[in-house]
């Protein structure tokens, strides 16, 4: 293979012959390796869900199971409003939607969720010193005179303040928006404002100075439903996420 002379090494013809095939074949075995590679990240499907926070936490055991079982999914989330998320999925933003009932658009399709997990019932959030604090419940006509701390009509509450007020004859006093529950919490006592907000939020909020009362309404309620747009084949890893959700 090398021929030793003058303190120098030489390769014989039998290793330059090697060497030059050798080159070639490491050449091939590592383009061989790239094509697989690209092969395989071609083959991975993305799956597009739409959810809100709340229905991330309450479906996240699900959620992480089907992360963990199918390595070769991309799942790709969107949190936001439940009238956010049925927009995107009638607009093919989204492949599947996690969202709460009533449906807005005739061109998807919603199943309501038989779960342990039948989604929220509404309160009215603030602080323990506002005047309305002391109440057993309240309703939309005891909030004539309250300022609103509200999320974005992208959300099921948010359009509800509007609706209901004017419905009754009063603008809402709003003061402050924001999508963000959290944001709206902390917005409370200093704006001696009002929310409305689902009550499950209430476990997972680290202020003790609000008070969560009841909505009196006949929308005091909104069922939590899986969405897809309409004439939607499902791939099989999209109806495996599926099963999985309606498994909680």
């Amino acid at each position: 293979m090398f021929i030793h002379n003058d303190k120098q090494f030489h390769l014989t013809k039998t290793g330059e012959i090697l060497y030059n095939k050798g080159k070639k074949i490491v050449k091939d075995f590592d383009e061989l390796i790239e094509e697989l590679h690209q092969t395989q990240d071609k083959q991975k499907e993305t799956i597009r869900v739409g959810l809100t926070a709340l229905f991330a936490i309450q479906f996240m055991k699900e959620i992480s199971t089907f992360i963990a079982t199918h390595p070769n999914v991309d799942i790709h989330f969107t949190q936001g409003g439940s009238r956010k998320i049925q927009q995107m999925l009638a607009e093919g933003k989204i492949d599947v939607g996690l969202n709460s009932f009533p449906q807005i658009h005739d061109d998807i399709i919603m199943e309501p969720l038989n779960t342990t997990t039948h989604g929220y019932n509404v309160s009215v959030v603030m602080d323990q010193s506002h005047p309305l604090a002391s109440r057993n419940t309240i309703s939309f006509s005891d909030l004539k005179d309250a300022s609103f701390s509200t999320l974005t009509e992208d959300f099921m509450l948010g359009k509800l303040v509007t609706e209901r007020t004017r419905s009754l004859g009063f603008e809402p006093n709003i003061v402050f928006i924001n999508n963000d529950w959290e944001v709206l919490t902390h917005s409370l006592t200093n704006l001696n404002s009002v929310s409305l907000l689902p009550t499950e939020y209430e476990h997972f909020s680290k202020l003790k100075s609000l008070v969560w009362i009841p909505l009196a309404d006949k929308n005091n309620h909104y069922p939590i439903g899986i969405s897809l747009k309409k004439n939607t084949i499902c791939s099989e890893s999209v109806t495996d996420f599926i099963k999985l959700i309606k498994s909680n």
